[in-house]
């Protein structure tokens, strides 16, 4: 009777793992359901921001670049 009940135990915690990854997906699965997705227009608009937000910040850290590149090359003249 020990022996059938270390196996019973030995295959739950087999089975156990798989349980709570299972649980865990119908939980996303869910979660996703009750998500509000944006529509056609947020979805462009958002992009375009995103796209300007990285060009405004991509030319700043350049000029940045740019000034801090030449004061080192007049320091490095000293």
């Amino acid at each position: 009777m020990a022996r059938s009940a270390s196996k019973l135990g030995l295959v739950q915690k087999l089975v156990r793992p798989f349980v709570n990854v299972w649980e865990f997906l119908q939980d996303v699965r869910h979660e996703l359901q009750r998500v509000v997705w944006p529509n056609h227009q947020d979805t462009w608009t958002f992009t375009v921001i995103v796209l300007i937000t990285i060009m405004i910040v991509g030319i700043w850290v350049g000029a940045l670049d740019w000034i801090f590149a030449r004061i080192m090359a007049a320091l490095m003249h000293f």
